[in-house]
């Protein structure tokens, strides 16, 4: 069995205490963030990181990473010789930032593009921790947009499983880049001032950035109450962008994560919504889950509280949840109003006592890409 021993993060939620404090009482913190899209200025709320430090746009992450990490190993006492058998998968979706963000300002300006002499993208990141703790040299990066992370959680899996390794560091990670914000400004995806998931006056998604480190392994290594049971990675054609608003593509993928791991939809305790609020994902995600649960099971999302992450989110939900359910409850989902008659299901409007159980985690992709996970916690 594939153990899950812990995680931490750095998101819009702050730190441990005031995570916990804000889901409780169901708040969130957001900032304004300005861009000049066609000329014109656009301000918006973004769920910014707000722990200390210095998180400028371009703000290199491994000095944050590195404590994440060391704490991590340190509270799970993973020793210099345990890091040698430890895998990386790194999952983020602005890949390359010094090609892209010099590639953009030279569009806008109509002038040559200014590269630094230094690369920054995911297989930099990646050497850089290998190095730092000593690890094991596979590693592998995914840039598969929103399920960048939750890819790299299943192929770590997968790793282990085989006997490749025997612990994986999973990072999810995404940081503040302007030609991301400016493509969803451009494309009219974000929202004007609240995200509503499943609301019936949603008006689309709002960004965020999180660092997050997960620690797994194998029962016969190192036990833990949380394990990951299975899940599936799929990819629809139906649009260049995303799902197909029916929910076929994400109902397969539902079914197959179902299938292997070995557990039916009844045994689901609740469902970590992918939940972005903009109007056709919501949609197509309740349609998809209706075509595999024959009840309404109890339905999250947690983008209300740190935005939508993308690459990081995998990971970043994931570490969230655990920390939620380790504490007693899972999170009502802010900003819910009113129903919409089409979807017909309503996530949960106040914090639910719960400590263990079955948990399915969704994350779908921009341009198709369909990811389904299933994890559990025994009772301690």
């Amino acid at each position: 069995m594939i153990t899950i021993l812990g995680g931490d993060v750095l998101s819009a939620l702050g730190n441990k205490t005031q995570q916990l404090d804000l889901m409780k009482a169901g708040k969130y913190l957001t900032v304004d963030k300005s861009v000049n899209v066609f000329e014109q200025i656009k301000t918006l709320p973004y769920y910014a990181i707000q722990n200390n430090g210095n998180f400028e746009e371009l703000f290199d992450p491994i000095p944050y990473l590195d404590t994440l990490i060391s704490n991590l190993f340190e509270l799970h006492n993973i020793s210099e010789q345990d890091r040698q058998r430890c895998g990386l998968f790194l999952g983020c979706a602005a890949n390359d930032m010094s090609l892209m963000h010099p590639l953009g300002s030279s569009i806008k300006e109509n002038n040559p593009p200014q590269f630094s002499g230094s690369r920054v993208g995911n297989g930099v990141y990646a050497d850089r921790l290998t190095i730092k703790f000593g690890l094991n040299p596979f590693s592998l990066t995914y840039n598969t947009a929103c399920t960048s992370s939750s890819n790299a959680i299943l192929d770590a899996a997968t790793m282990l499983e085989a006997g490749v390794i025997d612990y994986a560091l999973v990072i999810g990670m995404e940081m503040f880049a302007s030609h991301s914000f400016e493509g969803f400004v451009s494309m009219q995806l974000l929202a004007q001032q609240q995200t509503k998931p499943f609301d019936a006056n949603r008006d689309g998604l709002l960004l965020g950035e999180a660092l997050g480190a997960l620690l797994m392994s194998r029962d016969d290594v190192k036990l833990s109450p949380w394990q990951f049971c299975g899940g599936s990675s799929q990819c629809e054609t139906h649009s260049v962008t995303g799902v197909n608003p029916d929910g076929s593509g994400i109902a397969q993928v539902i079914k197959n994560a179902l299938q292997a791991s070995n557990v039916s939809e009844e045994d689901i305790t609740a469902v970590k919504a992918h939940g972005t609020a903009s109007n056709l994902s919501d949609l197509a995600e309740i349609n998809g889950m209706k075509q595999v649960f024959s009840q309404t099971p109890s339905l999250f999302s947690l983008k209300p509280y740190i935005g939508h992450t993308l690459g990081s989110c995998g990971v970043s939900e994931l570490v969230i949840m655990m920390q939620a359910i380790n504490n007693g409850f899972i999170p009502k989902t802010p900003n819910f109003e009113i129903q919409d008659d089409e979807i017909n299901w309503t996530p949960t409007q106040e914090s639910i006592p719960c400590d263990s159980g079955v948990f399915l985690l969704n994350c779908f992709g921009f341009g198709g890409n369909n990811n389904a996970l299933v994890v559990k916690k025994d009772v301690v």
